[in-house]
Order: structure tokens, then C-alpha cells, then sequence
């Protein structure tokens, strides 16, 4: 289940001791608490501080939360949510992680100050301050036979204390970057750690401490660690994923990835049966796993990107589409079914923020924040080649010119860069400088023009092949520039921008020549059709817009996204259109129904209210206002309302199957629903 209340991103969790009640704590600054048998609140949130909750932890007997609130440690009661003790009053800064011992008798805090605090559960007088890292300490674990206390620094450091505060053997420094998260494994044999820089994690065992640890290859910032209650498991969390390892080897349990939040992981914990896994994200939610018998079939399927999909492409014949995603792959999907052509292509090692098709549909470029391209194979979704190396900066943008010969991209690093896709090498050409980082990059249709949008509002036009501009650079003011699409006939360019608004220059003169208006939020991709009659862009404010790309009117209103709307794209025929989101999806939508004017279908409840809108809150609304269905938010990007026609994505919500809408009660014949029989209701 996925548990909803958080108004900003949860920082941590944890079970109570029997496993009833779990305990979040979040940067809206409450401490909540959860029933896991019902996954309701049993309780008002405790307002802990508008500071934000960066730790919480429940007291053995299951009666008292500890949360870290700044440079404090707040002791509340459950039973009457009020405070238990007075506050713990010492670090001079932010405390990161507090735990109560196994017998409860005591509080341990780290802070940012560099020292770890241990406290009387029972009086709130200080016990003793443990002193030997030299930066933050992010993270600290009690043994579980409480005789024993880890913590685990920015120092990129490990330290063993006793409870009298005294160091025990030499750090630990297997991992060269900062460490920012911890757990014991339940026999206290071994001790897992996790790093930000380096997106390793290592597992010491500690009854042969000269032996090297085990170590995790992660795929982003390892923020959270578990072990399960057996020790079979450590589950870890990074970007928008958990994954379970074998601590013994530091493998990847097979088919183990849970699949759901859309942003980073900050907390895992176990339940103390097993049974079950928690997790709080940046995405304001907590979520429920069964990770019991560790089989695929008991897991969310990877059926779709876990991050958001920044954007999309269309194969020159229509058949595929490609994505790049925040979760670091790539996929290639089926337009007919809807279903992915490989497992995800991986190689990147942070977000994909671009992905481009090559003209003769045989390979696809991605560009990536950590500052390479990677060609794969279209047909066989092989890697192609070495990673392209040369920018120093995130790779925002990449495209290949019409002849597929040549590919360019742009970088952060202010730069645009041509490479020859035969080889791999860059172009003889000179590498092209733009003011400020760059965005956005493409050919025009003729080859003739390479195009560069820059952070500051400013869009270049270069003459292929050379570093002159075809004239001054064109400007819409100081805002980033988003996405830029010439039209089919290389004489206009429309510009995406964060603005509301989309706007249309002439090439040649340099001329405005409309401006785009209606969207109530950032413009993010735009893109003419393949005859030049529409305009089509995707905004924040989670629509896609038809315009008339002759006199600006907008020709139709796309509604369905369950967040920000990030890439459009045309189908080659021009009969649908390809969006994604930060939802997770991808959608196709019917050109031809979106432009005609509704008719409505026989026996579709939706039919009546046509358009049906989803607004902010996650209700359904009908065309005159009417509230219709409310929606759970990880529901809401995933509801099919024409003109859409497929939706890629976890799964796809629908009304009424049109087969049976002659015996289903619906509209004015809800009534038949009823019965005075309970069996039949």
C-alpha cells in the first residue's frame, strides 16, 4: 500500500517493535504515525517543527518517537502526543539520525557538529559525547545486542564506540567518498554502509575485521540501508528504487528491483516479521513491499521506467518509440502493443535527460548528467561502441543530423560538440561556445542549420560545418531555453522556454511571428508536425497543447498526464502524438479524434461529459464542472481518457468495457446495483 498525508519529502521511518505501528518523519515538519493494519494515521501529526524532521525512531517497549528537529532530539508519547520528555539540548548543530537503544535505557544522536551524543532515555541528561570524526556525522546504529554503537560520517569514515564513549579499533575507510547511511544485520555480525559519490555500499563482518568487506555496486547515492530480519536481505535505497543484495557477495538478488517512488529513497526499513518493506521518499510518500519469499512474482514488475521520463523519440518508420528516463536507462518500446522490445539498455551512470533516433532507424544516441553519449543499437539494443567523452559538464541535449552521419550535443559546459557517428570522434570542426549552458540542440531538416538553446534565453544558428552564425542570436528575454523544433521546410523555428508561452521566429529575418498562449505553467518541448500544420507543445502544467501553426489558435487541449507534461513528439505519419511525464508514462494520442469535435459514443458513462479533466486535487471533471471520480495520486497518471490512445506506463485504469455496457447499471440506473440480499450486493 502507499501511505499519503506528508506535504513534503519523508526523511525516515521505522517500525515499532511488534510491527503494528510505523513512525515517518518529513521536511513538512511533522512526525506521523501509521497503523500498518490499516495504513490510516492513528493520530493527529505531531508538529514537531517547520524546520523538517530529519530522523525518527521508535523506543523499544513501542510508547515513545524520538525525532531529530534541527539540533534537537523531541521524546514524544504515542498515547497522548504530547511531549514525554523535555527536550535533548547540546549539539551546536544539526542532528541527522537518532536511535534508541535495544533496551531503551538510551538515545543516541549524530550531528553535523561531528560528534555523536548518547542520552538518558529516562531523565534527557546528557550520558556521554563520543569524539573522533572530523565532518558531519550522518548516520548511527546500536548493535543489537546494545553494546555496541556505529556511526558513520562525511569523513568517509566508520567508527565502533562502547556506551562509555570510548573508540574501539581503527576506523573503518573502505569507501573513499561520504558516508550517509547504516544498519546492523540482527545477529550484529555485520555492519552495512552506504555512500553518496562513489554509489557504493560496503558490508563489513565483524568477527574478521582484517578481512576486506563485501561491496555493493549501486546505481545512484545509496541513502538507506536494511538488513531483513534473517539477514538473507539488504535492501538499499537510491533514485526512485530499492534493491535487494546478497550482503554476503554484494550481488543483486535476481528480479529484486521495487519499482514505484518517483524521486530518492531516503529511509528502508524491514518489518520485524519480514514480511513486508517501508520506504520514504522525496515524493512525499511512504511505501508498502512484500518481500517475503524474495520471488519476482511477489514484486512491482519493472513494466516501466522508475523515474521520470524526461524524454521521447519516434523511429523514422513509426514502429518504435525510445525513452530516457531519470532512473539512468534507456527502453525501447512497441507502438502497436505497447510493450518494451528489451530489458532497459544501462550504462549511463546518472539521469538520461535526451534520447534521439538516427534517420536510417538504426541507432539511438542518449545523453546523460554524467557528461557522456552512448550509442545503442536499435535492432539488437546492444551498446555501441565506447561512451563519447568530451564535455566536462551534464549532457542536456543530443541529435543527429538528417543524413544520420553526424551526431551533436550539448552540455552544461557551454558547449556544443559535433561528433562523427562512423568513428566516434569529434568532428574536425571547432567545438561551438554559447554564452551559457546549454539546453537544447538539433539540426534543421535541411542540414543546413545546427541550433543551440542556451540558460539564458538565447537560441544560435550556426551554418553547418563552420562557427558562423547565420545571423545575431535570437533572445526571449533571461529564461532557459527548453526545446527548440524548425519547421518541416527548415523556415521557422518554434521555441519551448520557461515561460508559459511558446514562441515562433522566422529563420531568415529574425521575426517573431506568433506567440503561443494558454499554458498556466513552464513550456518544456515543442515540435511541429511532419506537414507543418500544427504545433504541438507540453507544459507543467501536465497538458499538451495543438496549436494551428499558421495563425497561433490553439486547436485542442490534451488532459490526462498525472504530472508535469516533459516531451512531445509526432508519430512520421503525423496521425498521433507521443508525450511523457514525470508520471512515469508515455502516452499516444489520437491526432484526428483530438481535433474533431466530441461525439458522443453510446453506452460510455464519460461520453456525456466530454472533455473529462483531471484537476489538481485528483478529481475527474466534467465539462461543466461536475465532480465525477476522485483519484489516489498514484492513480492519476495512469487513467486512459480519449483522444488517448495507449498508455506505456506501471498499469492503465479504464471505465466500463463497451462489451458489456448493455448489462451494466451505470448513470440513472446506479440503483440496480442494490439488493436486499447481502450475498448479492
Amino acid at each position: 500500500m502507499t501511505l499519503a498525508g506528508h506535504e513534503r519529502k519523508v526523511n525516515s521511518i521505522a517500525y515499532s517493535a511488534d510491527g503494528i505501528f510505523l513512525a515517518s518523519g518529513s521536511d513538512d515538519g511533522t512526525v506521523r504515525v501509521w497503523d500498518m493494519r490499516t495504513g490510516e494515521e492513528i493520530m493527529s501529526p505531531l508538529q514537531a517543527d517547520e524546520g523538517g524532521v530529519l530522523s525518527v525512531s521508535f523506543a523499544p517497549n513501542g510508547q515513545r518517537i524520538a525525532s531529530a528537529v534541527r539540533n534537537t532530539v523531541k521524546i514524544w508519547n504515542i498515547s497522548t502526543g504530547r511531549a514525554a520528555l523535555s527536550p535533548l539540548l547540546g549539539h551546536t548543530d544539526c542532528v541527522r539520525s537518532v536511535v534508541f537503544s535495544p533496551d531503551g535505557a538510551l538515545i543516541a544522536s549524530a550531528s553535523q557538529d561531528t560528534l555523536v551524543r548518547l542520552w538518558s532515555s529516562e531523565t534527557s541528561s546528557e550520558v556521554s559525547v563520543l569524539k573522533g570524526h572530523t565532518d558531519w556525522v550522518q548516520a548511527v546504529a546500536f548493535a543489537p545486542n546494545g553494546r555496541l554503537l556505529a556511526s558513520a560520517s562525511k569523513d568517509n569514515t566508520v567508527r565502533l564506540w562502547s556506551l562509555a564513549g570510548e573508540s574501539i579499533g581503527a576506523p573503518l575507510t573502505s569507501i573513499q567518498d561520504q558516508l550517509i547511511s547504516l544498519a546492523f544485520s540482527s545477529d550484529g555480525h555485520r555492519l552495512a554502509a552506504g555512500s553518496y559519490g562513489t554509489f557504493e555500499a560496503c558490508v563489513w563482518d565483524l568477527r574478521i575485521p582484517d578481512v576486506a568487506p563485501a561491496t555493493i555496486k549501486s546505481y545512484s547515492h545509496v541513502y538507506s540501508l536494511a538488513f531483513s530480519p534473517d539477514g538473507s536481505k539488504l535492501a538499499s535505497g537510491g533514485y526512485a528504487t530499492i534493491r535487494l543484495w546478497d550482503p554476503c557477495s554484494g550481488c543483486e538478488l535476481s528480479g529484486s528491483a521495487l519499482v514505484g517512488h518517483s524521486d530518492w529513497v531516503n529511509s528502508v526499513t524491514f518489518s520485524p516479521d519480514g514480511i513486508s518493506l517501508a520506504s520514504g521518499s522525496d515524493d512525499c510518500s511512504i511505501r508498502i513491499w512484500e518481500v517475503a519469499s524474495g520471488h519476482k512474482s511477489d514484486l512491482l514488475p519493472q513494466r516501466m521506467h522508475s523515474g521520470q521520463v524526461f524524454s521521447v523519440a519516434v523511429s523514422p518508420n513509426g514502429s518504435f518509440i525510445v525513452s530516457g528516463s531519470g532512473d539512468r536507462s534507456v527502453r525501447v518500446w512497441d507502438v502497436s502493443s505497447g510493450e518494451a522490445k528489451f530489458q532497459p539498455l544501462l550504462g549511463h551512470r546518472s539521469l538520461v535527460y535526451r534520447v534521439a533516433i538516427s534517420s536510417n532507424a538504426r541507432l539511438i544516441a542518449s545523453a546523460s548528467a554524467d557528461n557522456t553519449i552512448r550509442l545503442w543499437d536499435l535492432e539488437t539494443g546492444e551498446a555501441v561502441g565506447e561512451p563519447l567523452i568530451g564535455h566536462s559538464g551534464s549532457v542536456r541535449a543530443v541529435g543527429f543530423s538528417p543524413d544520420g552521419r553526424w551526431l551533436v550535443s550539448g552540455s552544461f559546459d557551454t558547449t556544443v560538440r559535433v561528433w562523427d557517428v562512423l568513428t566516434g570522434k569529434p568532428a574536425a570542426s571547432d567545438v561551438l561556445h554559447c554564452p551559457h549552458s546549454v539546453w537544447v540542440v538539433l539540426f534543421s531538416p535541411d542540414g543546413r542549420i545546427l541550433a543551440a538553446g542556451d540558460s539564458d534565453g538565447g537560441f544560435h544558428c550556426w551554418l553547418f560545418g563552420t562557427d558562423q552564425l547565420t545571423r545575431a542570436a535570437f533572445s526571449i528575454g533571461t529564461t532557459t531555453v527548453l526545446s527548440i523544433a524548425f519547421s518541416p521546410d527548415s523556415t521557422r523555428i518554434v521555441v519551448g522556454a520557461m515561460d508559459p508561452c511558446a514562441h515562433v521566429w522566422d529563420i531568415d529575418n529574425g521575426s517573431l511571428l506568433l506567440e503561443l498562449e494558454g499554458h498556466s505553467d513552464v513550456v518544456r518541448s515543442v515540435v511541429f508536425s511532419p506537414e507543418g500544420r500544427y504545433i504541438v507543445s507540453a507544459s507543467n502544467d501536465k497538458t499538451v497543447r495543438i496549436w494551428n501553426a499558421l495563425n497561433g489558435d490553439c486547436a485542442a487541449i490534451l488532459h490526462g498526464h498525472g504530472d508535469l507534461a516533459q516531451s512531445v513528439a509526432f508519430t512520421p505519419d503525423g496521425r498521433s502524438i507521443v508525450s511523457s511525464g514525470t508520471d512515469k508514462t508515455i502516452r499516444i494520442w489520437n491526432v484526428e479524434q483530438a481535433l474533431s469535435p466530441p461525439s458522443p459514443v453510446r453506452h460510455d458513462p464519460l461520453s456525456r461529459f466530454h472533455p473529462v479533466t483531471i484537476d489538481d486535487e485528483g478529481w475527474l471533471v466534467g465539462s461543466s464542472g461536475e465532480l465525477l471520480l476522485w483519484l489516489p495520486p498514484a492513480n492519476r497518471g495512469c487513467i486512459q481518457l480519449p483522444p488517448c490512445s495507449m498508455i506505456i506506463g506501471p498499469y492503465r485504469i479504464s471505465f466500463l468495457d463497451k462489451n458489456l455496457a448493455n448489462e451494466l447499471p451505470w448513470g440513472d440506473r446506479w440503483t440496480a446495483c442494490w439488493s436486499d440480499s447481502a450475498e448479492s450486493h
